[in-house]
């Protein structure tokens, strides 16, 4: 029911609703799920794979470009009531020069608290109603790197939290990247020649990095083969290097045969694929496949089981893809599209009702 501009009731068909609004990834909307989980594996594990676990997470959420709130050292509103500054917070190039909201713990040290999700501020008084600043997480740790007095950041501080000290941040922000392994710097040569377009010269790089055994380098060239791209075309030749990719847990092969499975038809196979790669994903999450992962997940199983989650894994996907778009990703703008495509039937389609298919009884070849 609703009321008319008239004055009078407007009733509404049974079953009908408005449309929802898409989240965004963002702490106002999807927070930063991969930090979230990290630190909760830390806490429950307490160990040096949960901590390079977080770190591979604040990686991810840094290729991400993810946002944080910064809380900031200037008056409450009102009474201490809850102030609109979490949903509209002042950005980051209007926050230059303002006093910053600092915690200091017993042993005197000073962190720069970083909330991931609006209700992860509003968790406690003393942030619900404090102004905050929207940074990129990347801006929030030089930040506090750059500040006299400042310790390092503490993430999500009134629930399962994270400290990093300088070190850390300088290793998080600084540390380059060198491939490592057999092949891998022939994999990256190929990589480069793919986003240029030069399709015979990547092929070649993948081919070189095959024959050391790389497994990433077997994956793309399996995918170079399936589009024909610089080398004759041959799916059967794909999937056995796919397979070949897959046995060393290869998330990028992985997903394609999820693909190929769905391009015939078998969505319960290529399901099969998606919750392995899922698994090989999940303790290094990386731009390059997890986004791919998050959007086949809420393609063929998340959006059955729940459309908030399916909303969430699209956002995510939708902000990767955006940024790999702009890098000139191969195949970004067709993943791109799925994305906005899937985040458009979620919000404003009936649910769908799920395939008709017993997933436990399937087994891959």
């Amino acid at each position: 029911m609703a009321r008319r501009t008239d004055g009078g009731v407007r009733f509404r068909p049974v079953g009908s609703r408005r449309s929802r609004t898409a989240p965004v990834y963002s702490p106002r909307g999807t927070g930063c799920p991969a930090i979230e989980q990290a630190v909760q594996g830390l806490y429950k594990g307490q160990n040096e794979e949960s901590f390079w676990s977080l770190m591979s997470a604040l990686n991810y959420a840094l290729e991400l470009e993810t946002h944080v709130l910064v809380p900031l050292q200037t008056a409450l509103s009102a009474q201490g009531a809850p102030a609109p500054w979490m949903e509209h917070p002042i950005p980051a190039e209007k926050a230059d020069g303002l006093a910053l909201w600092t915690l200091r713990n017993d042993k005197g040290r000073c962190w720069l608290p970083l909330f991931t999700s609006v209700a992860a501020a509003g968790a406690d008084r003393s942030t619900a109603s404090r102004p905050m600043a929207d940074r990129t997480l990347e801006q929030a740790m030089q930040l506090a790197l750059d500040t006299p007095g400042i310790d390092g950041v503490v993430l999500d501080p009134w629930s399962n939290s994270a400290s990093l000290d300088g070190a850390l941040l300088n290793g998080l922000l600084h540390a380059g990247h060198t491939p490592e392994g057999p092949g891998a710097e022939e994999a990256e040569a190929g990589k480069e020649a793919a986003r240029a377009g030069h399709w015979a010269a990547a092929a070649e790089c993948y081919q070189k990095a095959a024959e050391q055994g790389n497994s990433a380098g077997l994956s793309l060239l399996g995918e170079c083969l399936y589009q024909g791209r610089g080398v004759p075309k041959s799916a059967a030749q794909a999937r056995k290097l796919w397979k070949a990719a897959a046995e060393s847990g290869e998330t990028i092969a992985l997903l394609n045969l999820g693909d190929d499975c769905a391009a015939r038809g078998d969505n319960g196979k290529a399901l099969l694929w998606y919750r392995r790669a899922r698994q090989s994903a999940a303790a290094v999450p990386d731009i390059e496949y997890t986004p791919r992962v998050c959007l086949r997940l809420a393609q063929y199983e998340t959006r059955y089981t729940s459309r908030k989650k399916a909303l969430a894994l699209a956002a995510e996907a939708k902000q990767a893809f955006t940024i790999l778009q702009r890098e000139h990703e191969p195949d970004a703008d067709c993943w791109l599209q799925e994305a906005e495509q899937l985040l458009y039937a979620l919000t404003h389609e009936p649910p769908t009702a799920p395939a008709a298919y017993n997933i436990e009884s399937l087994q891959l070849d």
